[in-house]
């Protein structure tokens, strides 16, 4: 298993975008030596009153810092973007970083940021699919033509090439049997935000079964993301990630919400949650959530650290 840094890129008014970034390269340096196996970041946008990096150029500058690593999106949100921008990024990233990207993919909720780029909400996953069509299309190589709903490609070639082959990675987040079918039809890895194991465990075998009825093949990758927060005690652990992941709900309500969807704890219970993962889903990628706007960069170290000396050297 793959212990990757999702990098929180949305943060408080209260902290300069330079202070942020550099807390986020410190992370992605600790988090290399601690043996993480991949960093990544999702994207929105307009995300008042929190300020946000966005993701292609962040994790480009990043992975300058996490050479070595698998480079994630979690998750590209494809329905706001023209495709054939998106397929050329791609390729760029799988370059940059020498072979080691994943395009992972999604829609996102509906709101401001879908308004602000004039997608109408009602076609989203029409937007979603043609646009998936054609990165795949571009990505095979050979003339390319396109005329459909949404977009128009004239025949033409795109010409840069990766070198993953033959193509980049593609995960297809979503939590609900629609997304999940369709990752199942294109073949793709399905990709989780988080959640229960038993909640994950009735989608992966829909995912699993899905995938034999179109006759696809298993993909090598299965990742989840989830929320982590480790320290040496126990109780500290859940006072401390209560008041940032759950202050909306009481204690004893968020100790039973943590038990079920987080990994909440100290480096020893977050052992065994991993195993649980492993175990009974196959899980081959933990992207970690580490940071609510609002946590502390010494307490994000600190969880890293956990992690690299406790817990990545006990899980294989």
């Amino acid at each position: 298993m793959k212990f990757g840094l999702w990098v929180t890129t949305h943060f408080p008014e209260s902290i300069s975008a330079t202070q942020w970034y550099d807390y986020l390269v410190e992370q992605v340096l600790f988090a290399k030596q601690a043996g993480f196996g991949l960093i990544s970041s999702g994207q929105h946008y307009l995300t008042a009153p929190n300020q946000r990096l966005q993701t292609l150029p962040l994790l480009a500058r990043l992975s300058a810092e996490s050479e070595g690593m698998e480079v994630a999106t979690s998750v590209l949100l494809l329905p706001l973007h023209n495709p054939t921008d998106i397929a050329e990024q791609a390729a760029t990233m799988d370059v940059i970083t020498g072979g080691r990207f994943i395009l992972g993919l999604g829609m996102g909720r509906q709101g401001v940021e879908y308004q602000a780029f004039g997608v109408d909400s009602r076609w989203i996953v029409s937007r979603y699919e043609e646009s998936l069509d054609i990165i795949l299309k571009l990505w095979g190589g050979g003339s390319v033509k396109h005329n459909g709903r949404f977009f128009a490609v004239p025949e033409t070639e795109s010409k840069i090439r990766f070198i993953q082959q033959p193509h980049p990675r593609i995960w297809l987040g979503g939590g609900s049997e629609a997304p999940i079918n369709r990752a199942a039809r294109y073949g793709f890895a399905w990709f989780p935000g988080g959640g229960n194991v038993d909640s994950i465990a009735e989608h992966r075998a829909f995912h699993l079964a899905s995938l034999a009825e179109y006759g696809n093949t298993v993909p090598p990758d299965f990742p989840i993301g989830m929320w982590v927060y480790l320290h040496e005690s126990q109780e500290t652990a859940i006072e401390e990630a209560h008041y940032h992941l759950g202050s909306n709900l009481s204690l004893g309500e968020f100790r039973e919400h943590a038990a079920r969807n987080l990994i909440v704890g100290t480096p020893e219970f977050c052992v065994e949650r991993v195993r649980e993962y492993q175990e009974q889903l196959g899980v081959t990628h933990l992207l970690c959530r580490l940071q609510a706007p609002g946590m502390g960069q010494e307490q994000v170290l600190r969880t890293i650290r956990l992690l690299g000396e406790a817990v990545i050297p006990n899980i294989e």
